[in-house]
Parts: structure tokens; C-alpha cells; sequence
């Protein structure tokens, strides 16, 4: 079965370079390049980033069943007032 879509080799890439030569012209070439260069790379910086976020969330959540393990392990302590705050509050002790 033959490959409707393969590689794209050099005689490929100089018939496109060709073609858009002759529809944008020599003029607009280099202002095309450098828009193209930094569309990508903002793309490869949002990349990184939210590789870098996906991975701070991560070990987020590795660190949240250790603390909640921990918390459960020890009843929650309810603040008693202090006998002299009491009286301060109006309260019989």
C-alpha cells in the first residue's frame, strides 16, 4: 500500500520555499520569518510552562495524603477558654 503522506524531502521543501517566494515576494519574507520564529517560541515557552505547573501540581498532591494521614491520626484539640477569660465574657466557670 503506498504512503499517502511521508516525509517531506528537500525537492518538497524548495518547491514550497518557491511558491511562497512568488505569492508573498522577496519583501515580506523576512518580517514572515521572524513572526514564525517567535510563534514558536511562545509556543515551546507555554510548553514549559505548563509542563512546569503540571509538575508543581503533582508533587503537590503527593504532599496532600501525607499531611491529611497525619491530620487524621490526631484528634482535632477545641480551644477552652481560660477560667479568667470566662468571667471576662460574662460565663461561670
Amino acid at each position: 500500500m503506498p504512503r499517502l503522506f511521508g516525509t517531506i524531502g528537500l525537492p518538497e521543501v524548495l518547491i514550497l520555499l518557491v511558491i511562497v517566494l512568488l505569492v508573498f515576494g522577496p519583501r515580506r519574507l523576512p518580517e514572515m520569518a521572524k513572526g514564525l520564529g517567535q510563534s514558536v517560541r511562545e509556543f515551546r515557552k507555554g510548553l514549559r510552562d505548563m509542563k512546569r505547573d503540571i509538575e508543581e501540581e503533582d508533587q503537590g498532591e503527593k504532599g496532600a495524603p501525607v499531611a491529611a494521614a497525619q491530620g487524621a491520626s490526631a484528634p482535632p484539640v477545641a480551644a477552652q477558654p481560660q477560667p479568667a477569660e470566662a468571667a471576662a465574657n460574662g460565663e461561670r466557670a
